[in-house]
């Protein structure tokens, strides 16, 4: 390809994924009708209608679905090259892509992002927070993100799955609380984290154990909004321990204490093989790895 080529096939990947002209545009700082002329361009030189207009945006066509599953792996491959070769492995110069999910990037990624951020303050560090794995596995493929921080279970052949750490998610109350018989969690408003995580399914299967049928009053992948609402006093939270702590010391929240231990959940490290550049290598190992 050439670099106009290059060019030619970004925009045409950037408007197959955005399904709009004008929000391809604004992705790409580039105008409008820029874009369709360079799409119409794309369209003469290889003889095919790439795209369907249509009133709400544009859809691709047979041709264009076929072009898309082709380039737009070579276009991310491509960027990620030159990523890596502009790296140069430097932390004081290079830049990381993380995924993780909002309900523990406040209290565990951003510890680690502020030790590197004063060690190397130049480094570039761009966090998406996404909960859904199937939307994460394709940030990492289309090398949106560098590797994912999840503790989600992931099955993928080329996808490497390393634990980084296991965690305690606790019950928290505005006021002290005891809890003799498990089942008195059914009569009270829970707070949970959303359904598709693993803390809630965790959760829910050692209730299930004991014949506890859990209802969620309010789910929130945010476990600030989830500690804001207990300290509304609208029920009690499931949350990570860790997360609370600060709270917990100044008596703001207190652990709702259970007549059953609640699980472990690992936080794992996710990431496509060979496919870490060394200033990633070197931020998992100096600051995630290390507590």
């Amino acid at each position: 390809m050439s670099n106009i080529n290059l060019n030619l096939y970004r925009i045409f990947c950037k408007v197959a994924q955005s399904k709009s002209y004008s929000e391809a545009a604004e992705k790409l700082g580039l105008s409008v009708p820029n874009v369709s002329t360079q799409i119409s361009n794309l369209e003469e030189q290889l003889n095919l209608k790439l795209f369907n207009r249509e009133s709400k945006g544009v859809t691709l066509t047979v041709d264009g679905q076929e072009l898309y599953d082709i380039v737009n792996k070579s276009i991310s491959s491509f960027d990620f090259a030159e990523k890596m070769a502009k790296d140069k492995n430097d932390m004081e110069c290079g830049c990381i892509k993380i995924g993780c999910p909002s309900h523990f990037t406040s209290y565990f990624l951003m510890e680690k992002v502020e030790k590197v951020k004063k060690d190397f303050p130049k480094l570039n560090v761009e966090i998406i927070c996404e909960v859904d794995t199937n939307k994460m596995l394709e940030l990492l493929h289309n090398h949106k993100i560098d590797f994912a921080i999840t503790d989600t279970e992931i099955n993928s052949s080329n996808v490497e799955v390393k634990e980084l750490l296991t965690i305690n998610n606790i019950f928290v109350s505005k006021a002290p609380l005891t809890i003799s018989d498990i089942k008195e969690l059914e009569d009270l408003n829970c707070i949970l984290n959303l359904e598709n995580t693993k803390a809630t399914q965790q959760l829910k299967e050692i209730l299930e154990r004991n014949d506890v049928s859990l209802h969620a009053d309010m789910m929130c992948d945010a476990t600030e909004i989830r500690v804001e609402a207990v300290k509304r006093n609208m029920g009690i939270a499931y949350v990570i321990k860790e997360a609370v702590k600060k709270e917990l010391n100044n008596k703001e929240l207190y652990e709702v204490e259970l007549p059953i231990e609640l699980p472990e959940l690992s936080i794992n490290l996710v990431y496509i093989k060979d496919m870490l550049t060394q200033v990633d290598k070197k931020f998992i190992k100096k600051y995630l790895k290390n507590k």
